[in-house]
């Protein structure tokens, strides 16, 4: 298989916030949790298609999933696993962008990895 370089750069993270607040305005006005509402949800599914097309993401799905990654925490929290990489890449480029604003950060606390035995 082809290497295939990230299309999820930072300048991409930057450009898919900076249009969802021009388009839909930021998190704060939105009526759903993963979608903006006020009947705007169509435009916002094409919005996503678009976006992918544009970037060579494999589908608007995948930027909704990007966009999920910059959502407040629910009151369970969440677990990133292997994905903490992504998803404060997101909430920083939302953040930037003024999609969302500090309150909808999560209050982290680091918890570092174990080494395997293999690496002791």
């Amino acid at each position: 298989m082809a290497w295939q370089p990230d299309i999820w750069t930072g300048d991409v993270r930057r450009v898919l916030y900076m249009r969802l607040v021009k388009e839909f305005g930021p998190l704060e006005d939105w009526e759903k949790t993963h979608s903006p509402g006020r009947n705007l949800d169509q435009q916002f599914e094409d919005f996503c298609a678009a976006f992918a097309k544009a970037v060579g993401a494999k589908s608007g799905e995948a930027v909704q999933i990007q966009i999920r990654f910059a959502m407040p925490e629910t009151a369970k929290g969440s677990n990133w696993g292997r994905q903490a990489q992504t998803a404060i890449l997101n909430k920083a480029a939302a953040l930037e962008a003024g999609f969302i604003e500090d309150k909808h950060l999560p209050d982290l606390q680091a918890v570092g990895r174990q080494p395997s035995l293999d690496q002791l």
